[in-house]
């Protein structure tokens, strides 16, 4: 078993996957009532059915552009045996009958529940795939189905929403170059990857990042993979465009950028510095280091002949992360919360985004060790903010002396 450099006694293209808990259904056409058990006694499945739609009401109506979520709720159904039931709600075209059903969720805590929260992104790709455009208004047919075993009834009520989707693409990007000559490559441009998601929340689908160093005063295009272009608006929106688009930052700098296609949003932030942090508890006390890193271009930082010796210390105890400080003052964390095992693997080295609101203690959460037979020695750090390395997201590496 390997020592680690680690002892603190306090270390505390439609519808792809946007829906959560969602399956395309061909619906069998005939539903068993009965079968047998393994002593010749016959199981039964028969249910009766709740029929009552309580939310929302028929007709209401929801601009999913808004972001908010909505409220299915239903009445209960009881099997005949007074096993357990579990619902699933149902989706369809507006004249549909359910027998071949757009979407089926899955209700809250696994099913058992009378009620499910939708998401507006999980509605927008239900009425895409009834065939509703961007920015379309359009109406859903919903109801309930009760199941016990194999066998499924549908509720005998359904209802209408009305909604009005999202601006969003279809299909959605697979990949996203920033090109032109404000970007810090012109000729093969920037690539930004697929969002891994910050403070352990997963992104959406459609989501891409990169950081980057921008020239002010020079333009830059947005292109995707199937020849599409955008236009990065300052209030925050993105349109689609048949035809190149130039963008603008406001000054040179490097910047953090995230856009999201499912709702066409972007954002961004400058990146003002970057700094390897690292703290020894040794001899009852806390020690940190704190050394500046360089940006070496194409979203890479580098820390050079770091000396390292706050690894090697009494209690052969260290840990390390990487700590943001962004333009609008805010901080952002670069860490993880794997535990390390006898070797530096890709998967350990990849590299989390957490802010202010989860990091936990500053000084020791979210944070790597070393092999303890690397405490004391001196390296090279590179922290690749980009997806040009083994792991194709965010990852850092040591080249020891």
């Amino acid at each position: 078993m390997v020592d680690l450099c680690r002892n603190n006694p306090n270390e505390p293209k439609i519808m792809n996957t946007l829906l959560r808990n969602i399956t395309i259904l061909a619906l069998a056409a005939a539903p068993f009532a009965t079968g047998c058990s393994d002593e010749g006694n016959e199981i039964n499945y028969n249910i009766q059915t709740g029929d009552k739609l309580y939310l929302p009401k028929n007709d209401a109506e929801y601009d999913l552009s808004l972001g908010s979520d909505v409220r299915f709720e239903w009445s209960p159904s009881v099997a005949e045996d007074n096993g357990f039931v579990s619902y699933e709600l149902l989706f369809d075209r507006e004249n549909g009958d359910f027998s071949q059903p757009l979407a089926a969720m899955t209700s809250q805590l696994t099913g058992s529940q009378t009620y499910l929260s939708v998401t507006a992104k999980e509605l927008n790709s239900v009425a895409q795939a009834a065939g509703l455009g961007i920015m379309e208004t359009g109406k859903l047919r919903w109801t309930v189905r009760a199941s016990k075993g194999i066998n499924g009834s549908v509720y005998t009520e359904s209802r209408l929403i009305t909604v009005t989707t999202m601006n969003s693409m279809s299909p959605l990007p697979q990949t996203v170059t920033l090109m032109g000559d404000a970007v810090e490559d012109p000729t093969a441009g920037i690539p930004m990857i697929v969002s891994p998601g910050i403070d352990n929340t997963a992104a959406t689908e459609g989501t891409f990042e990169c950081f980057t160093k921008i020239k002010g005063s020079t333009d830059f295009t947005v292109v995707d993979d199937l020849g599409r272009y955008y236009a990065l608006n300052n209030d925050g929106t993105i349109t689609y465009s048949e035809t190149p688009v130039n963008n603008r930052m406001p000054s040179e700098a490097i910047y953090w950028i995230k856009v999201d296609f499912g709702v066409m949003t972007w954002e961004s932030n400058t990146v003002t510095s970057i700094e390897y942090y690292a703290a020894a508890w040794a001899d009852n006390k806390m020690s940190t280091v704190r050394e500046p890193m360089t940006y070496a271009g194409k979203g890479v930082w580098v820390l050079l002949d770091y000396e390292n010796t706050i690894s090697d210390n009494s209690a052969n105890d260290t840990r390390h992360r990487f700590n943001a400080t962004l333009g609008d003052g805010s901080k952002l964390y670069l860490g993880t919360q794997s535990s390390l095992g006898s070797e530096y693997t890709t998967d350990y080295l990849k590299v989390k985004l957490y802010t202010s609101e989860t990091i936990g203690n500053v000084d020791w959460d979210k944070t790597y060790n070393f092999l303890s037979s690397d405490c004391g020695r001196a390296l090279d750090c590179y922290l690749y903010l980009n997806g040009d390395n083994p792991a194709g997201t965010w990852w850092h590496e040591y080249k020891f002396k």
